[in-house]
């Protein structure tokens, strides 16, 4: 027979000052971002000259591109 310990107590069992918990994930979007930026500068980084032509990027564009820091990321 094993006992199962709930750390958290249910939110109905919560004092009415407590309100309903919430959880915010905002930092979970905002890794994914970053992660997102750094994989796709690598990855422009590692493009040929005719690929970069493809897209309209030139070779400094890129390099100027691939030197920002991952968390360095514009738009919502």
């Amino acid at each position: 027979m094993s006992a199962q310990l709930n750390p958290l107590p249910s939110a109905s069992r919560l004092p009415a000052r407590f309100g309903t918990p919430k959880l915010s994930f905002g930092w979970v979007t905002w890794l994914a971002r970053v992660w997102r930026a750094y994989d796709t500068r690598r990855q422009l980084a590692e493009l040929d000259p005719h690929l970069l032509r493809d897209i309209g990027v030139t070779r400094l564009d890129a390099q100027l591109e691939t030197a920002r820091k991952p968390w360095d990321i514009q738009g919502g």
